[in-house]
């Protein structure tokens, strides 16, 4: 599809929501008649948790009209910043994302509080981890290693190591997380993923040594296993003897 045609897809679908959420006139209107009402929407006390998140939508629909969306950009950046302290953890969680997305920089410190304990946590750890992960802020690598030595939920700490995957100086951390037996099975076979991202030549030789290794979990070496065969790598595996 064009983007001429993309973007005159997405300023029709401006105008149908305007009218039907915001109760816009039924004549045509343009595009930023939408975003005015939608940023009006985000402050309005009597808005719904759901209007809100349609508002944003909204909003973001708008960014692929670039030249039209610049007299709201700024403002919308405003209201997302807003929208971090939102009632509605949905509504937070948007808005994060999408400023994640954009490298925001108060979306990150944000996160990063809530993490560490020195702000009310805008989202779960593992949902915050989770959007940080698309960072490669030279922060947040050690934000993640912090949370390794304190959570001890599975899911935060597969979260906190797919975040390592973007740091460079956690190689020896993540072959450590892959060999340890003791680890959370599905926490180790994210540090695979997250090694073989950093540092592909350190992954075959652990690879190769847990694929060696006869009291080794069968899911890890099927994992290790696979993601050398993805890559056409055949490694050095001693057959047990008769």
């Amino acid at each position: 599809m064009k983007a001429k045609d993309y973007r005159e897809q997405v300023a029709a679908r401006l105008g149908t929501a305007t009218q039907a959420t915001f109760a816009a006139p039924t004549t045509p209107e343009p595009p930023v008649v939408a975003w005015r009402a939608a940023l009006a929407s985000l402050s309005s006390p009597s808005s719904s948790a759901d209007n809100r998140r349609e508002a944003l939508q909204l909003l973001q629909s708008g960014t692929f009209l670039e030249r039209e969306f610049d007299p709201v950009r700024a403002e919308y950046v405003d209201a997302l910043r807003r929208s971090t302290s939102d009632p509605s953890e949905d509504v937070r969680r948007y808005a994060l994302g999408v400023l994640m997305s954009q490298k925001d920089d108060f979306a990150r410190s944000r996160l990063v509080e809530g993490l560490q304990g020195t702000a009310a946590a805008l989202l779960p750890p593992a949902a915050a981890l989770s959007l940080l992960a698309r960072d490669d802020h030279a922060s947040i690598g050690a934000v993640a290693n912090q949370i390794l030595k304190s959570n001890t939920d599975p899911a935060v700490r597969m979260q906190a190591v797919r975040v390592l995957a973007r740091d460079p100086s956690s190689v020896q951390g993540l072959e450590e997380i892959l060999h340890n037996k003791d680890e959370f099975r599905e926490v180790r076979r994210a540090g695979a993923v997250a090694l073989k991202n950093l540092d592909p030549d350190r992954f075959v030789q652990s690879a190769t040594t847990i694929l060696n290794d006869e009291n080794e979990f069968p899911d890890i070496k099927s994992t290790v296993g696979g993601a050398l065969e993805l890559d056409g790598i055949v490694p050095n595996v001693t057959r047990p003897g008769p």
